[in-house]
């Protein structure tokens, strides 16, 4: 019996938390209070929980195309963005105005990671997936600008990171039914 793909979970969670985050940058929670950074950490935490959940599932049963290498890749990718998405939800929780610091570099970090995860994507013939790390590569450094050098605004981040939730769905519903549709032969 065939292991269930579990990327489409990764790919919902990670786009849940873009969601979640970009709306906060963008404005349409109101401010950036301290209750509504609490609900956006917590839901950047779960979402990296679950991320870790499913960079095991696909390094351990080899699931992804029924290839290692793709199996691996898939691995890394989910388990860079547990890290990220954790990382950035303890950030939210404990934020202190004038700290940005460690929000700034791990968004810089975020890019460089994103602009190598793009080329290999794209090496790959993964459009989908590279076209989402692009948007990422985009949104990081914007928000990066923001943050360390005030050159982008957090609505001009926030809207990008939006986008990367829409293209999760997308990659999301392409997944599962490309598992469930008969193939065209």
């Amino acid at each position: 019996m065939q292991n269930a793909n579990p990327a489409p979970i990764g790919v919902i969670a990670f786009g849940t938390a873009a969601f979640v985050t970009g709306s906060l940058f963008a404005g349409l929670f109101g401010s950036l209070s301290p209750g509504n950074m609490l609900a956006t950490g917590v839901m950047c935490i779960v979402a990296g929980i679950l991320l870790f959940a499913v960079t095991c599932m696909m390094i351990t049963k080899n699931s992804l195309a029924d290839s290692a290498v793709f199996s691996m890749w898939g691995g890394t990718i989910f388990g860079f963005f547990s890290f990220v998405w954790t990382t950035l939800g303890v950030i939210l929780i404990l934020w202190k105005d004038g700290v940005t610091g460690p929000l700034a570099f791990l968004l810089l970090f975020a890019c460089v990671f994103s602009i190598g995860y793009m080329i290999y994507s794209y090496s790959l013939k993964l459009w989908s997936f590279a076209i989402l790390f692009l948007a990422v590569a985009v949104g990081t450094i914007c928000a990066f600008g923001f943050l360390y050098y005030g050159w982008a605004t957090a609505v001009l981040a926030g809207w990008i990171i939006i986008i990367w939730s829409i293209l999760a769905l997308y990659i999301m519903f392409k997944e599962q039914l490309s598992a469930v549709l008969p193939s065209k032969s």
